[in-house]
């Protein structure tokens, strides 16, 4: 820890000690509302399409019938029970001071994320919009009513709802909407006074927490740029907050140096979590909006980078069905689009300029890409390296080959010193045809409720890379803790149509070699775990005139490391089918996997010394107690299918080869 770090942890303390025991006068500052943002576009002009969305949310949602983390449904109470995980069925709640509380070792298995995920105010934004698109009375009472109640039940900085800033800056970002979304309707309905009393009562506290709380050092990813952005937006609508927050400008200088910093230049959110690149994006947008509603001007640089980093994940994530890769708690921040289950796929949409997509341009306008772009040749910032595109600072590689979509991983371990959200899944290869997932990366569980999955499904033994034996490298200390990075993977096109990635670990080099078989028919995949230490440094760059990732050693000449010497080590490899597929044996080492109608053969080769193919937990027999299992998306977990390769350490060469086949037949 460095010494500036350990001075921020002392402030930390400090404020925590001031804030738990001294009293606030929170109306001392008039809270005049500028209007400036958000500038709500006119009901008549809603689509027919959200005006139905609306309808049907708002019944569910008085009903009680929720989803968290927009797919796990939970009967809420009404009011809903603010310190109450659903999912667990334990109440939590608690008057003691937050920076008391340990939330991440919560009791009965609950998890503080279920908690957190009602105080989002998520289904509260949506009464609102009914409020104000629909004209619904019923709505706009039914949500300052649950305000009241949640200032009654979580008053500042005590309880599980106070311990976290980025939660603070979410729910700035939320209030911000709502006062916006029943302006009109509570003057003319006659609860504008309620409306105003809740503006005192949860502004000020909440930018005081978020200021004075931000996060720092290891801690500053998705976090901060959340909180910068709920006091950017709450101090644009009501600047006087600044009072009790910060300066606009100083808000945004600070945004800006976040945005350069967490968005690699070719748009890859450098925490390598899918999910966090589209929330991270949607804070930096509305961030964005805000500044220019007030009218700051946004710097080039800035405006550059976010279009890069809508693009990219327009490019590497899936529309039918998105499977992520690294941490994914499948967090959204606002409720601006049609359904909570299609929140990616109409980012894509509004990304791409999709003329049927309707909430989200009817909220936020036009998309941050330049028009036509996806129409006219590849995606920004990308390079071509054989048949595929390579995110170069990023590591990620894409290829579209008719039907089918293959995603491989040569990416960092994560942002910062902890790498919070990184997953060991250097290597890892995903595979889709017609959309239908077939090879996936195993997901992300829970981050608290069961330790033991967090740690597997974060591991290199749980993703389909090359994975050597002995103990694992890097080593994870904690639920967002590794002990540090391991070397950049490099990249490097082998030949026509191959490509090679590489990555060096202590003592042994993993190699995978994806070769594209002739007519398209399939792909040839080649692992190689080679012993000794072929490490030149842990930097690499791209070199566009070779079209390869490079490693540089200060004071050495640039050029592709040399293979390790010391023979071939052993590894396993763990082909992971997604859940409901079907695995059959077409023959000796070869096999069909039938999902949703979908055929893709796998072939192995003769140099593999064991091949085992699980179809249950049952047929597990020796292998990892938690193998198999896979998290579709936050706390939600099944088993699925999956082929276990075993290559036997050896000095001769061998050639350790799977080949997908696009069809079973073929």
């Amino acid at each position: 820890m460095s010494p500036a770090e350990m001075a921020r942890h002392a402030r930390k303390k400090f404020c925590q000690f001031t804030d738990a025991r001294r009293g606030r006068d929170w109306t001392s500052v008039k809270l005049d509302t500028s209007g400036a943002f958000p500038i709500l576009p006119k009901p008549a002009d809603a689509p027919e399409t959200l005006r139905a969305a609306l309808r049907r949310d708002t019944e569910e949602i008085l009903a009680g019938r929720w989803r968290a983390f927009g797919h796990l449904e939970i009967k809420v109470d009404d009011p809903p029970l603010w310190h109450c995980d659903y999912l667990a069925g334990g109440n939590l709640a608690t008057t003691e001071s937050a920076f008391q509380l340990n939330h991440r070792a919560l009791p009965g298995g609950a998890d503080v994320k279920l908690i957190w995920e009602l105080s989002r105010w998520f289904q509260l934004v949506r009464l609102a919009q009914s409020a104000s698109v629909l004209g619904d009375e019923r709505a706009g009472r039914k949500c300052v009513a649950w305000l009241e109640d949640w200032v009654k039940h979580n008053p500042p900085y005590r309880g599980w709802n106070w311990t976290s800033a980025l939660e603070v800056g979410m729910r700035l970002i939320q209030f911000t909407w709502i006062d916006a979304l029943l302006h009109a309707q509570a003057e003319t309905c006659d609860y504008a006074g309620e409306l105003e009393t809740l503006r005192y009562k949860i502004l000020p506290a909440h930018a005081w927490f978020a200021w004075r709380h931000q996060s720092f050092g290891s801690s500053a990813n998705n976090h901060l740029l959340g909180e910068l952005t709920g006091l950017i937006l709450a101090t644009t609508r009501w600047p006087e907050l600044a009072r009790w927050g910060a300066p606009l400008e100083e808000l945004q200088a600070r945004w800006e140096r976040e945005v350069l910093a967490q968005f690699a230049e070719d748009g890859g959110n450098k925490e390598q979590a899918l999910n966090y690149q589209l929330f991270s994006f949607e804070f930096c947008w509305q961030a964005r909006d805000a500044l220019k509603a007030a009218g700051k001007k946004i710097s080039f640089p800035v405006e550059k980078r976010l279009s890069h980093a809508s693009v990219f994940f327009a490019a590497v994530q899936v529309k039918r069905e998105p499977w992520d890769y690294g941490d994914s708690d499948n967090a959204f921040v606002s409720a601006l689009f049609l359904s909570e289950q299609t929140v990616g796929r109409e980012w894509q949409d509004w990304i791409a300029g999709a003329t049927d997509s309707a909430a989200l341009p009817y909220w936020l306008g036009n998309s941050a890409v330049p028009p036509g772009k996806f129409s006219n040749g590849p995606p920004l910032m990308s390079r071509p390296m054989s048949n595929w595109e390579v995110y170069p600072d990023s590591g990620i590689a894409i290829c579209e080959s008719g039907f089918h979509f293959l995603r491989f991983d040569a990416s960092p371990l994560g942002y910062l010193r902890t790498a919070a959200h990184g997953h060991l899944d250097a290597l890892h290869l995903s595979i889709w045809c017609k959309g239908v997932a077939l090879v996936i990366d195993p997901g992300t569980g829970a981050y608290y409720a069961d330790t033991n999955l967090r740690a597997w499904l974060a591991s290199r033994a749980a993703h389909n890379g090359p994975c050597p034996g002995g103990e694992e490298f890097p080593k994870r200390l904690g639920p967002f803790l590794w002990a540090q990075h391991h070397d950049q993977p490099r990249l490097t096109e082998a030949g026509w149509n191959v490509l090679l990635g590489e990555l060096n670990l202590p003592g042994v080099q993993l190699r995978r070699t994806i070769s594209t078989l002739p007519d398209h028919t399939g792909w040839q995949v080649e692992d190689e775990v080679w012993r000794g230490d072929g490490r030149k440094n842990s930097g690499a760059a791209f070199r566009p005139e070779t079209k390869s990732f490079t490693v540089e050693t200060p004071g050495d000449t640039a050029g592709t490391a040399a293979p390790p010497t010391g023979g071939e080590s052993g590894f396993t490899v763990r082909w992971q089918f997604a859940p409901g597929a079907c695995v059959k044996i077409l023959g000796e080492r070869k096999f069909a996997v039938n999902r949703e109608d979908v055929l893709l053969g796998v072939e192995v080769s003769a140099d593999w010394a064991e091949v085992k193919l699980v179809k249950g937990e049952c047929d597990r027999g020796g292998d990892a107690p938690l193998a198999g299992i896979v998290s579709p998306a936050f706390r939600k977990t099944c088993f699925a299918p999956y082929l276990l390769l075993t290559a036997r350490p050896g000095d001769k060469p061998c050639i350790f080869r799977t080949t997908f086949l696009a069809s079973a037949r073929a």
